[in-house]
C-alpha cells in the first residue's frame, strides 16, 4: 500500500513538473511572439514618422502635402488592422492551447483522485 502510495505521489509529482514546463514553453513563445509584433508595428512608426517629416519637407505645395499625409495615414490605419488581425488570431491560437493543457490537467487529476481513493478504499 505504502509503495503504491508512493509511486502514485511519484507520478503526481512528474506529472505536475511537466505541465510547468509545458505552460512555461506556451508562457515564453507567447511572450516572444507578442514582443515581436510591438516590435515590428514601433519599427513601422519609426519609419512613418521619419516619412511624415520627410514629406514635409519635400512636398511641392499644400497639395502634395496633404495628398501624402493621407496616403501616409491610410497606410497605418492598414497596418494597424493588419496587426490586431494577426495579434487576435494568435491570442486565439494561445487561449486554445492553454484551454487544451488544462482540460489534460483536469482530466489527470481526476484519474488520480480516482485512483487515490480506490487505494485508500482497498486499505480500510
Amino acid at each position: 500500500m505504502q509503495k503504491e502510495m508512493m509511486e502514485m505521489i511519484e507520478k503526481t509529482t512528474e506529472t505536475t513538473m511537466e505541465s510547468a514546463r509545458k505552460i512555461g514553453e506556451l508562457n515564453q513563445r507567447t511572450f516572444e511572439k507578442l514582443f515581436q509584433y510591438q516590435a515590428d508595428l514601433a519599427a513601422f512608426y519609426m519609419d512613418a514618422g521619419a516619412r511624415g517629416l520627410e514629406l514635409m519637407t519635400k512636398a511641392k505645395g499644400y497639395q502634395d502635402l496633404i495628398a501624402g499625409q493621407t496616403s501616409l495615414l491610410r497606410e497605418c490605419g492598414e497596418r494597424n488592422m493588419a496587426a490586431l488581425r494577426e495579434s487576435m488570431a494568435f491570442a486565439n491560437e494561445s487561449s486554445t492551447e492553454y484551454g487544451a493543457m488544462i482540460q489534460e490537467g483536469v482530466k489527470m487529476a481526476q484519474e488520480q483522485a480516482a485512483r487515490a481513493s480506490s487505494m485508500i478504499k482497498v486499505a480500510a
